[in-house]
């Protein structure tokens, strides 16, 4: 053997090669798969959160209407034609709502029977109808709307069911006790959604084809989606959980696995989302790559075989070898360039407001993030800190990134905005990671800026006063940082910035920033360097710069120890537009 291995050495040399490319092959492969379900599990996750969000917001909707419709009846218990009315104008305001009535205990008004529950309902050609359901044969006593909050005296959501004297279609109700003056509960007023209309909700914007979406009730019965044996197979997953949160890998009848996600929707019902995906369909792409990968495996092989009878392809393997580096190498980089894709552009200038930022990761991905932008002349940022650094980290950076983009899109109360990051991030975080975040809203006509501190470091407000400069922290209230506790209260708090007013926001990568002797950068060197940024009347990117330049200059030669972010903002008098 060691006298073949003498005389072919070539030859020897190109086997080993070759077992290699067939390792390395290997791993690429399904080290791919690896990483492209991690991927594909994390936005099925997302996907799920918005659309159980999206279902609890609508929810919400319809109770707070009928909540505040409870109060509402109550001052019109005397008259019972009011009540007729009070469900009409109920149907009429609320698109999403397909009937209400407001159903009395018996003997309520005895000049119109035992039993009085006034119905409005919305027929299929927008018109509204109204009727008087309660009698012999329609006895709601009986019914899980009305029971349920007279014995409880809370309001509730039905199981599913088919409504034939009313609305004459499958519904699920939410319903709400009534009270007299002196407290008794007197009536029950209740609103019917169609589950067409959440089978609709439930089955738009699938990601996948083969994507099955289900939603269910605590007692798994089926509110939308299709009744089928993948469904059986999925609750039966489910009832396993306690939490009833989170994903599994299942096989369906025929073997196939699937991955199943689930999250309770939450707020005042006990319904469960349920969103079954097809592995196949993820790995279908792969899978063609490796037959192409596989042919050119085989084609490479020949290859060899024509290398080791004309001795002169060395060259060709070592440049393969030098592609692959090159290609791990360059994932890192596209991996760092898509984190700084997701923040904002790093310079903006409009009207009375000039924005800058800067995020300078300490790995090739960091947990540092701020964002901003405009909605109806108010000006939306954030900065914030995420616990720990790397993968994890930046993972947890973008769910937060996207958390304020979709929650500040409709909301314009910072402190809301923060209560529904952290009541999202909360949910799940086994690693108990957190996030120091500052969220803050500007006015841009008046200067008036709405703000909330979930124990970031204070912005620093610069100003030109009465021929003085300041350099001050913004008051802030302490709060928890998100994603510790999702019960946590979060207050809003309020300033006016004068015209020509800088603030200056950091993360703590600035201030502990480290010199080769162990030496912090500290707070106080970032107020002096402030201080001569507004005496010389510097603009935020000059702000920026000398303020990246004094840490350059501080920390020379050492490592960066963690992630560096800052945004500056200048606002001016108002322009108009």
């Amino acid at each position: 053997m060691r006298e073949f291995i003498k005389s072919h050495t070539s030859l020897t040399v190109i086997i080993i090669a070759a077992l290699l490319i067939e390792l390395t092959t290997g791993f690429i492969y399904y080290n791919s798969q690896d990483i492209i379900k991690r991927t594909t599990v994390r936005v099925m996750e997302r996907e799920n959160i918005a659309l159980y969000l999206c279902i609890r917001n609508k929810l919400t909707e319809v109770e707070v209407v009928l909540d505040n419709m409870s109060w509402i009846v109550t001052d019109d218990l005397i008259q019972p034609d009011s009540l007729t009315r009070e469900t009409y104008q109920i149907v009429e305001n609320n698109p999403m709502i397909l009937g209400s009535s407001i159903a009395c205990i018996p003997n309520l008004f005895p000049q119109r029977g035992r039993l009085f529950e006034p119905y409005s309902i919305r027929r299929s050609d927008g018109t509204i109808e109204t009727m008087q359901l309660g009698g012999l044969d329609h006895d709601y006593t009986k019914s899980e709307f009305f029971t349920v909050p007279l014995a409880t005296g809370k309001s509730h959501w039905t199981e599913p069911y088919h409504d034939h004297e009313g609305a004459k279609a499958r519904i699920t109700t939410y319903s709400a006790p009534v009270r007299n003056s002196k407290g008794e509960i007197v009536a029950v007023v209740e609103a019917d959604l169609s589950l067409e209309w959440l089978e609709d909700v439930v089955n738009e914007k699938k990601m996948y084809k083969s994507n099955q979406r289900f939603l269910v009730t605590g007692k798994y019965n089926l509110l939308a989606g299709e009744d089928n044996e993948l469904l059986k197979m999925s609750l039966e997953y489910l009832k396993k959980d306690e939490d009833q949160s989170g994903y599994v890998t299942m096989k369906d009848e025929h073997g196939h696995e699937k991955l199943l996600f689930y999250n309770p929707v939450g707020g005042k019902t006990d319904w469960i989302v349920l969103n079954v995906l097809d592995e196949n369909e993820i790995f279908e792409e792969l899978s063609r790559v490796r037959t192409k990968l596989l042919l050119m495996v085989i084609a490479g092989l020949l290859l060899i075989g024509f290398i080791v009878w004309r001795s002169k392809r060395n060259l060709e393997r070592l440049r393969q070898v030098n592609e692959e580096k090159e290609r791990i190498s360059s994932e890192l980089r596209v991996a760092s360039q898509i984190q700084q894709s997701m923040l904002p552009k790093n310079y903006l200038k409009q009207d009375n407001l000039e924005i800058i930022g800067s995020l300078v990761p300490a790995r090739e991905v960091g947990g540092d993030l701020f964002d901003y932008f405009i909605r109806d002349e108010k000006l939306f940022f954030c900065i914030g800190d995420v616990s720990g650094k790397g993968t994890p980290a930046a993972m947890l950076m973008a769910g937060i990134h996207s958390l304020f983009r979709a929650f500040s899109a409709h909301e314009n109360n910072p402190a809301h905005i923060m209560h529904l990051i952290n009541e999202s991030a909360c949910q799940g975080n086994e690693t108990n990671m957190f996030v120091t975040l500052f969220i803050g809203v500007l006015d841009l006509p008046s200067g008036n800026l709405l703000y909330c501190d979930a124990g970031h470091d204070k912005p620093i407000h610069l100003q030109f006063d009465n021929l003085q400069f300041t350099v001050s922290p913004l008051n802030c209230n302490p709060h928890l940082p998100v994603g510790l506790f999702d019960d946590v209260k979060y207050n809003a708090q309020e300033t006016t910035l004068p015209a020509g007013s800088t603030l200056f926001l950091y993360t703590d990568g600035l201030t502990e920033a480290m010199n080769a002797e162990r030496k912090l950068f500290r707070l106080e060197r970032v107020n002096d360097v402030l201080k001569h940024c507004i005496e010389t009347r510097q603009s935020p990117k000059d702000i920026l710069d000398t303020m990246t330049n004094e840490v350059h200059r501080f920390v020379k030669d050492a490592p960066q120890s963690d992630d560096l972010t800052m945004l500056i903002i200048r606002y001016d008098a108002y322009l108009g537009r």
